[in-house]
């Protein structure tokens, strides 16, 4: 991982392209991280083809499930809400 400091901001770029080693590092560093006023944290990644569904959202409603098994696309749930998003 590369990081970035710039007057208090922080830039994490990942080099995993793994979407459940990315998704993994951004719950840790949301949960564990005290973050300081006037600070911020951006965290990038780029993940090879996947689906990563919210916290709520049915990945059988969101996602053609055999295309991605067929595809070997992987299928990714974040801890968060929000909605479908696709990589490629």
């Amino acid at each position: 991982m590369q990081s970035i400091l710039r007057g208090g901001n922080r830039v994490l770029i990942s080099k995993s392209t793994n979407v459940y080693t990315n998704l993994a590092l951004e719950r840790y560093l949301a949960e564990n991280i005290k973050h300081q006023p006037k600070t911020r944290l951006l965290l990038l990644w780029r993940n090879q083809p996947c689906v990563v569904v919210g916290r709520y959202q049915n990945p059988f409603a969101e996602s053609d499930i055999k295309y991605l098994a067929e595809k070997q696309i992987d299928l990714a749930r974040r801890y968060s809400g929000g909605g479908k998003y696709s990589f490629s």
